[in-house]
């Protein structure tokens, strides 16, 4: 165990702290724009498909990834209550409740990509193989998928929040 972390990049443990930063920071209520819905599952997607394993299976990889997407995206939109999302005083944010459950997803995402770079630093042989590009395709788009299901169901509530406003000041 202590070998894996003496022949850890440092800048790995950079990106541990910023997403340790950010999980507990979701704790507290905060304001979601257009934009944040939208770049962070977008910069997640792009990273997750761009260090995919495409060697000899470049189709069960890919197919494992968009299966753990949907999957995913279903059990964000599931788990993400509604419960609490209200619009800030110019409905151009949404104020969402403070979660555990960002901090929760995002050392999953972490969890997954260090266990695959492990992998292939140590056991290049073995990351080539059917199970583990299906493992690693299927846990990589399950947990892209959380952040987006949570973005697509913050994103609908928003909609739906915004369409009573306009009503009701109609």
């Amino acid at each position: 165990m202590l070998d894996i972390l003496q022949g850890t990049p440092l800048w790995v443990y950079g990106v541990f702290l910023l997403i340790c930063y950010y999980g507990f920071r979701a704790r507290t209520p905060s304001r979601e724009s257009k934009l944040s819905l939208l770049i962070t599952p977008g910069l997640l997607t792009l990273w997750s498909f761009f260090s995919l394993n495409y060697h000899e299976h470049a189709e069960l990889a890919l197919g494992s990834w968009v299966a753990g997407i949907a999957l995913g995206s279903l059990a964000a939109i599931a788990l993400f209550s509604r419960r609490g999302l209200t619009l800030d005083s110019g409905g151009k944010g949404l104020i969402v409740p403070g979660t555990w459950k960002i901090l929760c997803i995002s050392l999953l995402f972490f969890a997954v990509k260090y266990f695959i770079g492990y992998q292939a630093a140590v056991h290049p042989e073995r990351s080539a193989s059917v199970q583990m590009l299906t493992l690693t395709g299927t846990a990589s788009g399950f947990t892209v998928g959380l952040f987006c299901g949570r973005a697509i169901t913050l994103y609908r509530e928003w909609m739906a929040l915004l369409a009573l406003k306009n009503a009701s000041a109609a």
